[in-house]
């Protein structure tokens, strides 16, 4: 993502986007296989004291593929006046596996900026944010942290930088979510630094389409600091059901 809206909108967002893979983890919850359906999102992102920022996140499916499995790349960029900025992961999808593959992130500010990139090699262990980000969408909807009985789920990945990150995280519900770009089947996500308890991201995703997020609200003290919401949404293989829910 962005660095402005890395270090200053979302002083959380390394602890955003992240992994949840059983063979880097442990199995917190099994999970369908839900195919990938590639699509271009735009959100509208309000925060607290700074322009509205505007965000487009794109997932495609990618045509150079040198092993078995589908090569996809998920590609966030962002702009606010005097900053812009993207985050691009490529990861292979083979069943239920998920192995990134590359990441690469750059912005500036004020004609200020910095450049970070991992390679193949680097993301073996861990995955990059964009890879983890699309998985956690793909396990949210069946993962079983969502009584608050049980404990949270624990969730690790690699930062900008390949430092390891850890994220806990709860599902706390499953409904329809009203957006500007229609009405869709969304699983909501309560996401915190174990260190940090008074800072929560809480993200909704499409329970149906993995990667793709209908609305994000960060809370720091019990205030609402930022929310993003979608604004616009283009399917390229439109499934039956997220265009059954978005007529409704």
């Amino acid at each position: 993502m962005p660095g402005l809206v890395r270090r200053t909108v979302f002083p959380h967002l390394p602890i955003l986007l992240f992994a949840l893979l059983s063979g880097w983890l442990g199995s917190n919850g099994a999970f369908a296989q839900t195919a990938p359906t590639p699509f271009t999102a735009h959100y509208r992102l309000d925060i607290s004291g700074w322009p509205d920022a505007t965000i487009t996140h794109t997932l495609s499916r990618q045509g150079d593929v040198s092993s078995p499995g589908e090569v996809w790349e998920s590609d966030m960029r962002a702009s606010i006046k005097v900053a812009s900025g993207e985050e691009r992961g490529q990861f292979q999808l083979d069943g239920d596996r998920v192995q990134a593959l590359d990441y690469t992130s750059a912005y500036s500010l004020v004609g200020i900026g910095d450049d970070y990139h991992l390679d193949k090699n680097q993301l073996q262990a861990l995955p990059d944010r964009q890879t983890a980000l699309f998985e956690l969408s793909r396990k949210a909807p069946d993962a079983r942290c969502a009584n608050p009985q049980v404990s949270p789920c624990e969730l690790d990945y690699q930062n900008h930088k390949g430092k390891t990150e850890r994220l806990f995280y709860r599902v706390t519900g499953r409904s329809d979510i009203e957006t500007p770009a229609g009405t869709f089947p969304g699983v909501t996500v309560d996401t915190w630094d174990p260190e940090k308890r008074d800072r929560h991201l809480y993200f909704t995703f499409h329970r149906e389409i993995p990667g793709l997020l209908l609305k994000m609200r960060y809370v720091k003290k019990d205030e609402a600091r930022s929310h993003l919401t979608l604004t616009d949404l283009t399917l390229d293989r439109p499934s039956d059901a997220a265009r059954s829910t978005a007529e409704r």
